[in-house]
């Protein structure tokens, strides 16, 4: 096989299909036309190929923990049509069409509605030629293992399941704040919207049986009861969980943000290829702790500008008091034009050619990212640690006393300060869609992007390498925690 296909072959035919996704394009394909068994499966083809491509983002969580909200703002965000199952139902109810005749007696008990009722409705919005054209994020929906199963016969797959996870607690301690008042039907909470100080509205104000604790305790068992076998439905690098120890309404913005960068950052690709990761972050961040984890576990090479540093230095390559030399120490000030070839060449020797690589912060912005591209060198996943500079600091200081030592420490993290935003520059290009076809393909981006929290004390290592090591096993899909 080598003599007919040289490696050079190889990676070239390899970097080809990542750079235009083909594997996740046939896959995505073959998926649809095993659901809808077309006749003509050449013309299938051409058609779903010409077709837009839209998002479908599926978000759920527990009853009213606020995902209502940040799915109608995330719509606005994409431009995508927002769907909403209770307000189809609510519309269904008041035009008394035969589904909302159905389902009515139901949402009087507080019980769930029927899986046929709620597929009849949502499907029926979902084939609608606006939601095809611009795509959809759909909220509250599906709530059960049978309603996904029925989205997914009917050729609806959702191209991400965003979940919300908020403690049972917070959940009820919110719900059971809410008051209402009966003669101007007006919704008010204790701590976040409270009443006026009057007494005659505060002496109306009535709490309704559905905000009971006993009610809203209910509707959460049944949602726990039915979200892992919901969950279980889909393809597992479509899911994404956010966790929210406080709660969505608390973060507000941030939980925007955080719904933007699951959508932003892409399905995690099933595509059989070799481990070629950066482990970015800033100093202290517990980078070259990680990138060991993953070379020795996944048996791939660890490689960073101060180990190539070094092994020029211990093969007399260069003189101890030459100018890379003197960058061993903090390899991070090494200039480009002496470090990139080093690296680039240590990722084309046959040990990283046949089991993968890691590169440990490097690069740190966008033109060292282009000097490695330019090179023929492009990794394939990026994990980004976040950790404060506070936290960094403290740990790069254990063991220090010197104080021009912490001086040296904050100049180093105040340099390192947008490496984040620089590689998801150099690597996460936006993908603009054509109404002609599936879009603009073939950018030299990262298709695997993950951002990880690392923000912890004493435990905070071992708890960013059992992330980290979980995340790639699983390939990719990764909770992100909001502290």
């Amino acid at each position: 096989m080598n003599e007919l296909l040289p490696r050079d072959g190889v990676e070239a035919l390899a970097a080809y299909a990542d750079k235009h996704e083909l594997f996740d394009l046939f896959e995505s394909i073959t998926a649809r036309m095993v659901i809808e068994k077309p006749d003509d499966v050449i013309q299938f083809m051409i058609e779903q190929l010409q077709k837009p491509e839209t998002h479908g983002i599926v978000i759920i969580g527990p009853p009213t923990a606020g995902q209502a909200r940040a799915s109608e703002q995330l719509a606005l965000h994409l431009d995508a049509v927002q769907i909403s199952t209770g307000r189809l139902l609510s519309t269904a109810i008041e035009r008394q069409t035969s589904l909302g005749s159905q389902a009515r007696p139901y949402l009087e008990r507080g019980d769930y509605v029927p899986d046929n009722i709620m597929l009849g409705l949502v499907s029926a919005r979902l084939q609608d030629p606006e939601v095809m054209m611009r795509g959809f994020v759909l909220e509250g929906f599906p709530r059960t293992k049978e309603q996904a199963k029925g989205l997914i016969s009917r050729g609806i797959i959702p191209t991400r399941v965003i979940v919300f996870d908020v403690p049972d607690e917070v959940v009820v301690e919110n719900q059971t704040l809410l008051r209402i008042d009966p003669m101007t039907n007006r919704l008010y909470h204790a701590r976040t919207a409270p009443p006026p100080d009057n007494p005659t509205i505060l002496g109306r104000l009535i709490q309704r049986q559905t905000d009971t604790e006993a009610a809203v305790r209910a509707r959460l068992s049944q949602y726990r009861r039915h979200v892992g076998g919901v969950l279980a439905s889909f393809d597992k690098s479509r899911v994404r969980r956010i966790v929210f120890p406080e709660g969505v309404s608390e973060k507000g913005d941030e939980a925007l943000s955080l719904l933007i960068q699951e959508v932003g950052n892409g399905r995690v690709s099933r595509a059989p290829r070799m481990i070629k990761a950066v482990v970015g972050g800033l100093p202290g961040s517990g980078k070259t702790e990680i990138a060991e984890m993953i070379a020795r576990e996944f048996g791939v090479v660890a490689v960073s500008p101060r180990s190539v540093i070094l092994e020029k230095m211990s093969l007399g390559a260069v003189d101890q008091e030459s100018d890379i030399a003197k960058y061993a120490a903090i390899a991070d000030n090494a200039p480009d034009d002496q470090v990139i070839p080093l690296i680039v060449a240590r990722l084309k020797r046959e040990d990283c050619m046949n089991q993968g690589w890691v590169l440990d912060g490097f690069p740190r912005t966008r033109a060292q990212a282009e000097g490695l591209r330019e090179k023929g060198v492009m990794p394939n996943r990026l994990l980004l640690l976040r950790a404060s500079p506070e936290t960094c600091k403290e740990r790069l200081m254990k063991g220090q006393t010197n104080t021009v030592k912490g001086e040296e420490i904050d100049n180093r993290l105040q340099a390192a300060a947008k490496v984040r935003s620089e590689l998801q520059l150099a690597y996460s290009k936006p993908r603009a869609i054509s109404k002609q076809g599936r879009g603009d393909m073939g950018k030299d981006c990262i298709s695997i992007i993950q951002d990880i929290e690392v923000d912890f004390a004493d435990e905070g290592l071992e708890k960013a390498l059992d992330r980290v090591r979980a995340a790639m096993i699983r390939g990719g899909n990764i909770s992100l925690e909001l502290k």
